[in-house]
C-alpha cells in the first residue's frame, strides 16, 4: 500500500510533527510505504491553488491520500478526486480560540472553516479524542470515522531515573512549542505556581520550550506533576508522554483527560482558575508517586496505533 502525506508542519521547526514522524515509523514497519509532502506556506489563495494543482497531479501515484491536518492542509487535499481521502483533525484545526480579539481568535475560526468545507471529500476522518469527534459528527456525517490519539513510543517514554536525586524541590512541568502561544496561557501557569508556593515553598516550574525531542523523555521523567493550563487541544502529547512517565496531571477541562481523572485520583481536571488550579496541585504533589499511570496510554502505544490506522485504510479502500 502506498500512502500520501500532504502536511503543514515545517521540517525546520523544533520537534515540528514529531508525532507525525512517530506514526510514519510504525505504518513503515507494517510494510506501508508513505511519502510525506510539505505544503509550505498556505497563508494566500494563490498559494493554496499551486498546492491544490500540485497534489492533485502526484496522488495518482498512491492508493490513498491522508491530510495530516485539517484547515488548510485538508482544503489542499480536497482537490484530489480519484483516490479515498483521509483527515486527521489534531487540535487548533477543529477548536476556537475564545478568550480575547486578536490573530488566533480569528485564525482559529478561518481554520475551522477551512476543515468544515473540506469534509464531503473525505471518504475517512480521524479524531485524536472522543470529545472532538462528538463537535465534528454533524458535519462529516457520510465519512467514515476513527478516533485516534497520535500514538506514543512507551520503549522510550518510562519512569527514567531522575535527573537530580535527594531533591527537596517539586519539579512541575510545562509544555509549549511557544511560551507565547494564548492558547496555552502561561500567565496563568505562572501564577497557579506563585499561589501553590504560598502553601508548599518549594515548587520549581520546569518548562519544556524548544527541548530537542530526544531529551524530552528524561526531562519528563523528573518531573513530579505536569500542569496544563490550555484553553483547548486534541489530545495534548505533553501529558499523553507525562503519563507514560507515571507523571500525574492537573488540567483545565480539555480533551478526554476528565475520564482519567474520574478514575485516577493523583489526577486532576478544574476549572480554568488560579486557585482551583493551585489548590488541586499542591494536593497531588503531596501524594506518593504513582506507578500505574501508563496504563492510560498503553492504547495509545505506537505499535497497536499503528495496526489501528492500517485497519483503517484497508477499511476504507474496500468500501
Amino acid at each position: 500500500m502506498r500512502v500520501l502525506w500532504p502536511h503543514n508542519f515545517d521540517p525546520s521547526a523544533p520537534n515540528g510533527g514529531s508525532f507525525m514522524y512517530t506514526t510514519m515509523r510504525g505504518l513503515e514497519e507494517l510494510g506501508v510505504d508513505v511519502c510525506l509532502e510539505y505544503l509550505g506556506n498556505l497563508r494566500s489563495p494563490i498559494r493554496i491553488a499551486k498546492a491544490m494543482k500540485y497534489i492533485r497531479e502526484i496522488s495518482g501515484n498512491f492508493d490513498l491520500v491522508h491530510a495530516q491536518y485539517g484547515s488548510a492542509c485538508a482544503l489542499v487535499t480536497s482537490a484530489v478526486r480519484d483516490r479515498p481521502l483521509v483527515m486527521t483533525i489534531r487540535g487548533n484545526d477543529w477548536t476556537t480560540y475564545d478568550e480575547s480579539l486578536g490573530f488566533i481568535y480569528f485564525h482559529t475560526r478561518l481554520a475551522r472553516w477551512m476543515t468544515k468545507i473540506s469534509f464531503r471529500h473525505f471518504k475517512g476522518v480521524i479524531s485524536v479524542s472522543n470529545r472532538m469527534l462528538t463537535s465534528i459528527i454533524p458535519y462529516a456525517s457520510q465519512a467514515q470515522f476513527l478516533i485516534l490519539p497520535a500514538p506514543i513510543d512507551l520503549e522510550k517514554w518510562t519512569q527514567q531515573k531522575p535527573m537530580i536525586n535527594n531533591r527537596k524541590e517539586k519539579w512541575v512541568l510545562f509544555t509549549s512549542q511557544r511560551i507565547s502561544d494564548p492558547v496555552k496561557r502561561y500567565a496563568l501557569c505562572k501564577k497557579v505556581i506563585e499561589l501553590a508556593n504560598q502553601s508548599m515553598h518549594n515548587i520549581v516550574l520546569r518548562t519544556a520550550v524548544d527541548l530537542p525531542h530526544a531529551a524530552m523523555p528524561a526531562f519528563v521523567a523528573s518531573c513530579d506533576a505536569i500542569l496544563c493550563t490550555s484553553e483547548s487541544e486534541g489530545w495534548p502529547n505533553s501529558i499523553k508522554e507525562a503519563l507514560a512517565c507515571n507523571v500525574p496531571f492537573v488540567s483545565t477541562d480539555i480533551s478526554d483527560l476528565a475520564e482519567i481523572a474520574a478514575q485516577e485520583p493523583s489526577c486532576r481536571v478544574c476549572n480554568p482558575n488560579a486557585v482551583d488550579l493551585a489548590r488541586n496541585l499542591c494536593e497531588v504533589l503531596k501524594m506518593p508517586r504513582q506507578n500505574n499511570l501508563r496504563r492510560f496510554v498503553d492504547p495509545m502505544d505506537i505499535k497497536t496505533s499503528s495496526r489501528r490506522l492500517l485497519s483503517f485504510y484497508e477499511s476504507l479502500l474496500k468500501n
